[in-house]
């Protein structure tokens, strides 16, 4: 149910009203229509959202949603997923399904009242009382939201990014995607003749549902053995409903698992939503006892031989911007990560995001590394 019916009068004109909504059930059928008339991306889509709030009610973890939504008269024109989490004494509006929503953005309908719509919103959730800040991970340089931030919230920016992708179009800004020099095909055909010793080599799209959470749970196990054997630390692999989360949206029609397997052994698994042809890529992982031979990239390269098949047209990498995953782009999008005090209280978790929590983390995991020397 609504919190409360509209908040006071914003800049917008009478006839548009603003509302927050902390129960995603009542809004699936106007929620599901903008997405059809919207820019925005496959993140805050009703069904990604709501898979991550089943996913964490069934890890235990607590999560007040907060779904601002701006409509002109019966219709739905803009629409905000987040959530309310706590760090320490500070109460912060997070992206619905962060850490595994790898993009920021506000689902915004197209037509001539695009940017008040924003500026309307935004105004809204700025107005909230007993929030300190708010957090944005992943604003793309072309998002909806993303000319309003940058004029207004510039000083805010805690990192800048960017996501490698690769565009099968024809007409790519930066053209068609590049094949790979003699020398790198080489290194590759090399890497899948010696895999091949160990049994036959073979890529392949994994079908059915069932399969699909299958090769999930796969890929999982993998992931979590090198996080271990690299003593790594991931915010969004250690999260309790990660795992819940990604073997729900692995049963999901638009969800692609591919997979390399070596004499019916999995070596590497790739996994992402597959949306009316651009391609998120999600989770990677390999089986280390085929490190050696480069799995991941020889399966990146079946992808990107293969995309017009699948019916890929922008294969997304997402940020960072790693070397294996520059080497199959061509072309990479900027994107910023956003920490908006809303009052002055809020400047600590800005301060914390900036200085103290990369720190923490290398320390962990220096700790970690030590602990096994």
């Amino acid at each position: 149910m609504s919190d409360f019916a509209s908040v006071p009068e914003v800049a917008a004109p009478r006839s548009w009203s603003a509302t927050i909504d902390h129960d995603l059930a009542h809004l699936e059928r106007p929620w599901s229509d903008l997405e059809a008339r919207a820019d925005g991306s496959v993140f805050q889509s009703y069904s990604w959202c709501r898979a991550w709030v089943e996913a964490s009610r069934r890890a235990g973890c607590r999560e007040t949603p907060y779904i601002v939504s701006l409509w002109s008269g019966d219709r739905l024109v803009v629409l905000l997923p987040l959530v309310l989490r706590h760090l320490g004494p500070f109460r912060i509006l997070h992206m619905l399904g962060e850490p595994a929503t790898q993009y920021s953005d506000a689902l915004v309908e197209r037509g001539i009242h695009r940017e008040p719509w924003i500026t309307a919103a935004w105004e809204t959730l700025t107005s909230f009382r007993g929030v300190d800040a708010i957090m944005f991970r992943g604003v793309r340089a072309d998002a909806a939201m993303a000319p309003l931030l940058a004029e207004c919230c510039g000083g805010c920016v805690t990192r800048s990014e960017e996501a490698p992708f690769s565009d099968f179009r024809p007409d790519a800004r930066n053209g068609p995607v590049r094949r790979r020099s003699a020398r790198t095909r080489n290194t590759l055909r090399r890497h899948q003749r010696d895999l091949a010793e160990h049994g036959p080599v073979a890529f392949e799209l994994v079908g059915d549902a069932a399969g699909r959470v299958e090769a999930m749970r796969e890929a999982l196990r993998l992931k979590h053995a090198w996080l271990n054997r690299t003593r790594r630390i991931s915010a969004g692999y250690a999260h309790p409903a990660n795992r819940f989360f990604l073997e729900a949206i692995a049963a999901c029609p638009d969800f692609l698992v591919a997979r390399l397997s070596v004499g019916g052994h999995t070596a590497a698994v790739e996994a992402g939503i597959l949306r009316q042809g651009y391609y998120a890529s999600l989770v990677q992982s390999y089986d280390d006892r085929f490190a050696e031979h480069g799995p991941g990239r020889l399966l990146f390269w079946s992808m990107v031989e293969q995309a017009a098949e699948i019916g890929i047209e922008v294969l997304d990498f997402l940020a960072p911007a790693y070397p294996h995953k520059r080497e199959w782009a061509n072309d990479a999008m900027p994107v910023s990560d956003y920490v908006i005090p809303l009052r002055l209280w809020g400047q600590g978790p800005l301060a914390y995001v900036r200085h103290v929590r990369p720190r923490m983390k290398l320390w962990l995991e220096r700790l970690r590394r030590l602990g096994t020397a």
